[in-house]
């Protein structure tokens, strides 16, 4: 065991002087260029574009006038009828746009438009609630490997003490032989979160569309937990911030321009027509000009229900939007709870029940190297104060990810 102490030695300051490079705080400026990253570079933020895209290129497919019909037609009869009447006939044809018509299609495809632009903040949303999650997995792993490398530096100066201790006639080497087990497996335990740490950074430069092997500084979550936000005021900013909300209410739009277009379709149908009769001759003869009606009373009932779905859509529309508002809000009342949980755990963890497990921890390693306690009532103590530690360090972690959560329920613009 002790050919293997100035190894584990030489571990400890590579680990010291891993942590001690330049470290970069998870603040929300880094939050919000991760997630900006995030939606330029995930595909599926990047199909959302196109499809808004698409969606603002059919605003210009909706048109007033429809294609005007042109056509030619040829008698077959006595040169004499040919010759007095025309032999070859022009016609043109042109459908008059019904009143109210293109107003009603040009706002049912603008608001398709707009609600497919909220739609694409969806997935964009979602890419960088996935970069930031990941993020602070990193930043977690980080905190812990250097919580982790503090208590290998405690073991490795506590066998150091043992020792010294054993060296006494009425000392014992139990201690030392226990204290270097419970090094070697805290080192690897060390070793298996550098691991873990690795694997992290890898999923974030996946996420962000980096090079696999891309570089991360040592990141650090914040020292206390963030303010939370009010549940009511959150819920209360919905309507106007929550996309699936925003695309819903667009949808509304389109389906009140829908009930508007059935009305409109059932006036009657105006076409005007022109034909001109020529002969192969070479002679003009005549030209007619003509009107066409479509009839629609005959198919009322039919109309009639075209109108009734349209109507029935609407007000379903109407009530899809409240569905999914509460839908967010339960969402919303959950993530500031979790949110306020994790805070007031943080806040514990690093108050009152840490100083007391700090004083404790202090005494009894006093009270050990003066061999009033037990080896085991050591490892208890700092067992209970790392743990204590680390459990502050993700309640942090947790409040961060319950924020990230609302950020992509309620987002500030």
């Amino acid at each position: 065991m002790h050919l293997i102490h100035p190894l584990l030695v030489g571990l400890a300051v590579a680990g010291s002087l891993l942590h001690a490079q330049e470290s970069q705080l998870l603040n929300d400026g880094l939050l919000t260029r991760l997630r900006s990253e995030a939606a330029r570079a995930h595909p599926a933020a990047m199909a959302g574009k196109h499809r808004a895209a698409a969606a603002a290129h059919e605003v210009r497919v909706v048109r007033l006038w429809d294609d005007p019909m042109v056509g030619v037609g040829f008698m077959g009869a006595e040169q004499m009828m040919r010759a007095n009447e025309g032999d070859i006939i022009l016609g043109l044809e042109q459908r008059i746009p019904k009143p109210g018509m293109f107003e009603a299609e040009h706002r049912k495809a603008d608001a398709m438009r707009r609600a497919e632009l909220a739609n694409s903040q969806v997935p964009a949303l979602a890419a960088g609630a996935e970069a930031t999650r990941n993020a602070i997995e990193l930043a977690l792993a980080d905190e812990s490997i250097s919580l982790q490398h503090a208590q290998v530096v405690w073991l490795t100066e506590m066998v150091e003490n043992a020792r010294q201790m054993a060296a006494d006639p009425m000392g014992s080497a139990t201690d030392a032989l226990r204290l270097e087990t419970e090094l070697v497996k805290e080192q690897q335990m060390l070793d298996a979160a550098r691991r873990t740490r690795v694997g992290y950074a890898t999923r974030l430069n996946l996420t962000l569309g980096r090079p696999l092997e891309s570089p991360w500084p040592v990141l650090k979550l914040p020292l206390i937990p963030l303010p939370v936000p009010i549940a009511g005021s959150e819920i209360a900013r919905i309507p106007h911030a929550n996309p699936k909300v925003r695309a819903m209410k667009e949808m509304v739009a389109a389906a009140n321009a829908g009930t508007r277009i059935a009305d409109r379709d059932r006036l009657p149908q105006v076409s005007v027509g022109l034909d001109s009769r020529i002969y192969s001759g070479g002679d003009y003869r005549s030209t007619m000009v003509g009107v066409k009606m479509s009839l629609p009373w005959f198919n009322d009932s039919y109309y009639q229900a075209k109108i009734s779905a349209a109507k029935s859509r609407q007000l379903s529309s109407i009530e899809d939007v409240e569905t999914i508002r509460r839908e967010v809000a339960a969402m919303v009342v959950s993530a500031t709870t979790d949110a306020a949980n994790a805070a007031a755990q943080a806040h514990a963890y690093s108050g009152a029940v840490y100083e007391k497990a700090l004083q404790a921890s202090k005494a009894i390693e006093a009270s050990w190297i003066s061999s009033k306690s037990s080896l085991t009532d050591l490892l208890d103590s700092s067992r209970t104060l790392f743990a204590i530690r680390l459990e502050q360090r993700r309640f942090i972690a947790m409040q961060l990810v319950a924020l990230e959560e609302l950020q992509t329920l309620v987002p500030h613009r």
